[in-house]
């Protein structure tokens, strides 16, 4: 009768068995096939491997990363940030949030990021804003969106704000929970002034998407 290992519940063959080294070779190497590290060339490869178990591990020489299976779907071990720049500055008269400063060439800083298996990230958004008008107020915002679908709308209590004419580096930082592991989503920043009589400027813009594990 075969037993088991107490720690990985390998099969090994008791003396009094029926010698058969293959059976015997391969009853372990079926076992310990979804137990080693897994080496594959492309994320295509990886969503191709069949019958993955949870918590099976994986280097991807493209991207160079290792993942694991959550039980739904390949996560990378380690997950990074993603970040986005953009130091040309754009103005806005919007007294509503828009997409789009005029003036400002580059990046538009739509940032893509995949939902962590938590469905938790946090995001980091700031500029050196000022304003036209001494008593008017600058504001930059974000917009997470699952393809067109929002999942978070702009609002003033989640902007980095700054006030009169003064540039002033500011940012903010908020999470975001209730996401869907292993889908895709984007934020996107969005800008107004508090007044469409005075003009507020962004310049060095940035927004951060941490993962939370």
């Amino acid at each position: 009768m075969v037993q088991l290992t107490p720690l990985s519940s390998l099969p090994y063959p008791q003396p009094a068995d029926a010698a058969n080294i293959p059976q015997h070779l391969q009853s372990l190497a079926s076992a310990l096939d979804g137990r080693t590290v897994l080496r594959l060339a492309t994320t295509v490869a990886l969503n191709s491997v069949s019958a993955p178990v949870t918590g099976m591990l994986a280097w991807v020489t493209n991207p160079g990363r290792y993942y694991y299976y959550t039980g739904s779907y390949w996560h990378p071990v380690l997950p990074t940030p993603v970040l986005k720049l953009n130091p040309v500055a754009g103005t806005t008269t919007s007294a509503t949030y828009a997409d789009a400063l005029t003036g400002s060439t580059g990046d538009t800083m739509v940032t893509a990021f995949t939902a962590p298996p938590s469905g938790t990230v946090i995001v980091t958004v700031g500029a050196r804003i000022s304003s036209s008008v001494a008593t008017a107020t600058g504001l930059m915002s974000v917009t997470v969106k699952q393809g067109t679908t929002v999942t978070l709308a702009t609002a003033d209590t989640r902007a980095a704000v700054s006030v009169g004419t003064g540039q002033s580096s500011v940012s903010t930082l908020f999470q975001v929970s209730g996401l869907t592991g292993g889908v895709a989503y984007t934020a996107t920043p969005a800008y107004r002034s508090s007044a469409a009589s005075s003009t507020a400027t962004f310049a060095n813009r940035f927004l951060r998407v941490d993962p939370v594990h």
